[in-house]
C-alpha cells in the first residue's frame, strides 16, 4: 500500500481480495492518507480472508457458478500470463505446471518480434563470419523476396504453409521465366539459415518452418495436379463462395493473384464461352485467355451477384470479393472491415482450398496446382503446347515444355493406338 502524489492529486494504491492492483484517489492529502491508514489498520487475518488460495501461482475466486480457480505463469519474455476458468485447484496447478515446463524446454516463446525487425539485426551480426559474396547473396535474398512476403509476420507464427506460400509465389516467377530454380532454391537456404539464428542463438522461435519444406530438385519434376476425375469432385467439394473462384482457376489457368485481380471491364462473355483479359502481376504485360461456355455462364452469374453489392455494377468493380459476414460461421469480412475488397490470398490457399481437398478426400497440393490441372486438361483435350503457352502466358515456348511436355508426349502415344483400334473397328464393320 502506498499513498503519495501523483499528477496533481493523491493517490492510494493497494491490492485487493482477488490480488487485483487498484488505486483510488483524492484532491486533498489528508483523506488519502487516513484512507491508506484504515487499509494499514485492518487485520492481517481479515485481509487474508479474501485473498487467493493457498498461494504456489494457483488462486480462488468467486462466480456465480461457484468458486473457480486461475494460475500465473512466467512466458519466455519475462513478462507473466494468467489463466482462468479452472473448476478445481490441482487443475490449475497442472496446467501451470506443464505451461512452466515447455517455456523451460522452449516449445512456447512469447515475442512480438516480426521477421522484418530480426532480419536486418541478424545480417548485421552475421557479416563478419561470411565471404562478402556470401553476405550479399543473403541481402539480395532477403531484399527481392523474403522480406516482401515476410516482413510483418511475428516470429511466433510464421510456420510451415507461410514458407510454402514463398515457395509457391516464387515457383510462379519461375514458370514465367524470370528466375531459375536454382534461385528458389537459394532464396529457401538462406531463409533457413536465419531462422536457425533464431532458434538457436536468439531463441525467438521454438523450431524452424524452413527444415520441412523441401526445395526444388536440379532436374524437372511431375507438378501436382487434378486429373480429369478429380476436378468435378473437387469443384462439388468447394464451399458456395469459393467455386465460382475454383472454376476460374482451373477453367482458365490464371495466377491466383490475377484472378483476384479481374474487374468486370476484363470480361468478355457470351452464351458461347468468352475471353478474360488477364493482366499479368509478373509483368506489365497482359493476354487475352479463351474460356468455354460453362465457365462463361459461372463468370456471367458471379457479375450478377456482384451487380447486388454496393458498387459492383461500376466497370472497374473487381469481380472476385469478400461479402460481409452477419454470423461467426459465414465466410467473409466483418461489416466494420467494410464490403467489396479483394479476396486474401491466403484466405483462399490455407482455408478454402484446404478444405476442398479434405471433404474430396483428395491429397494435398497447392492452390497453384489448380494451374497446372487447366495445363494438363488443354493438352489432355488435344490442344498443342504453343495454345497452352499463349493461354498460361508462358514467354517462351520453352517454359511450357519444360513443365508439360510429357503431358503433351502421353497424348501422341495415345494417338497411335486411337489410329489403330479405329482401322480395327472399321474392319470388323466391313466383315
Amino acid at each position: 500500500m502506498s499513498c503519495s502524489l501523483t499528477r496533481g492529486t493523491w493517490e492510494v494504491r493497494w491490492r485487493d481480495g482477488d490480488g487485483r492492483q487498484r488505486s483510488r484517489r483524492f484532491d486533498d492529502e489528508a483523506p488519502a492518507q487516513a484512507f491508506d491508514e484504515a487499509i494499514h489498520d485492518q487485520k492481517a487475518k481479515e485481509r487474508k480472508q479474501t485473498s487467493y488460495g493457498d498461494g504456489g501461482g494457483v488462486y480462488s475466486y468467486e462466480t456465480a457458478q461457484g468458486k473457480r480457480w486461475r494460475c500465473k505463469v512466467k512466458r519466455s519474455d519475462g513478462t507473466w500470463t494468467y489463466k482462468r476458468g479452472f473448476t478445481s485447484q490441482s487443475a490449475a496447478a497442472g496446467w501451470r505446471r506443464r505451461q512452466a515446463e515447455k517455456v523451460e524446454r522452449r516449445e512456447v516463446i512469447h515475442t512480438k518480434e516480426t521477421f522484418g525487425g530480426f532480419w536486418p539485426r541478424w545480417l548485421a551480426r552475421r557479416k563478419p563470419y561470411l565471404s562478402e559474396g556470401t553476405w550479399k547473396a543473403y541481402e539480395r535474398d532477403g531484399r527481392l523476396r523474403l522480406l516482401p512476403a515476410l516482413e510483418s509476420l511475428p516470429l511466433t507464427r510464421l510456420g510451415v504453409d507461410h514458407v510454402r506460400d514463398l515457395v509457391d509465389e516464387l515457383a510462379e516467377s519461375m514458370e514465367a521465366g524470370e528466375i531459375a530454380p536454382k534461385t528458389i532454391n537459394n532464396t529457401l537456404g538462406t531463409l533457413v539459415v536465419a531462422l536457425n539464428g533464431a532458434v538457436k542463438e536468439d531463441h525467438l522461435m521454438p523450431f524452424n518452418p524452413a527444415l520441412q519444406v523441401q526445395r526444388l530438385p536440379p532436374s524437372d519434376i511431375e507438378r501436382e495436379y487434378l486429373r480429369l476425375h478429380e476436378i468435378p469432385v473437387y469443384l462439388d467439394s468447394c464451399s458456395e463462395l469459393y467455386r465460382p473462384l475454383a472454376e476460374t482457376l482451373i477453367g482458365a489457368g490464371p495466377r491466383i493473384s490475377e484472378t483476384l485481380a479481374l474487374r468486370k471491364m476484363d470480361l468478355e462473355l457470351s452464351e458461347e464461352g468468352g475471353v478474360l483479359v488477364v493482366h499479368s502481376t509478373k509483368s506489365k504485360k497482359f493476354r487475352a485467355v479463351e474460356i468455354g461456355r460453362a465457365l462463361a455462364k459461372v463468370l456471367s452469374d458471379q457479375l450478377d451477384r456482384r451487380a447486388e453489392m454496393p458498387g459492383g455494377d461500376a466497370p472497374d468493380a473487381l469481380v472476385f470479393v469478400m461479402p460481409v459476414r452477419i454470423r461467426k460461421r459465414d465466410m467473409g469480412r466483418w461489416e466494420g472491415n467494410g464490403d467489396g475488397g479483394a479476396m486474401n490470398r491466403t484466405t483462399v490457399s490455407r482455408d478454402w482450398h484446404k478444405a476442398a481437398l479434405e471433404d474430396a478426400a483428395l491429397r494435398d497440393m497447392p492452390l497453384h496446382a489448380l494451374r497446372h490441372t487447366a495445363a494438363a486438361a488443354w493438352l489432355a483435350a488435344g490442344n498443342s503446347l504453343k495454345y497452352v503457352k499463349d493461354q498460361l502466358g508462358h514467354s517462351d515456348i520453352t517454359t511450357t515444355e519444360r513443365y508439360y511436355g510429357h503431358l503433351e508426349r502421353s497424348v501422341r502415344l495415345a494417338g497411335p493406338a486411337a489410329t489403330e483400334e479405329a482401322i480395327a473397328r472399321a474392319v470388323r464393320l466391313a466383315a
